[in-house]
């Protein structure tokens, strides 16, 4: 069992990635974290290399944690969503851990069409992290 990351880039994602991190040294658990691409035309070079950076700087993140991380680039034609819940079924995840944006102008939180897609459609626990 591990703990399942999704990651985007953003600074909400690597706070997500963080408290995955935490968890998983309290729990003894791996954290795995992914970072999914849609695939053929919808996905370039640059895309692919911006994603191989984004798991880099997480594996560096977790090495200072000290907590064993494996990372995953997904590029299986899925969108973000489904490939999250895919994939955490898959590896047998017991929880997803996701972040998500606050929108300042009107104090409402904010759900990514990932993490939206991932609440509505999992029976799994799922931890968002602003």
């Amino acid at each position: 069992m591990c703990i399942l990351v999704g990651l985007d880039g953003s600074s909400q994602s690597f706070r997500a990635l963080e408290f995955a991190l935490e968890e998983g040294k309290l729990r003894n658990k791996k954290v795995v974290a992914i970072h999914s691409l849609y695939g053929g035309t919808k996905t370039d070079e640059e895309d692919i290399q911006r994603g191989e950076e984004i798991l880099r700087r997480a594996e560096e993140i977790a090495k200072e944690y000290g907590v064993d991380i494996e990372t995953h680039l997904l590029v299986r034609g899925k969108s973000p969503g489904e490939d999250i819940l895919e994939f955490a079924e898959e590896i047998g995840a017991e929880i997803i851990v996701l972040g998500m944006k606050r929108r300042r102008s009107i104090e409402e939180m904010i759900l990514g069409s990932a993490a939206r897609y991932v609440v509505n459609h999992t029976n799994q626990p799922v931890v968002l992290v602003k």
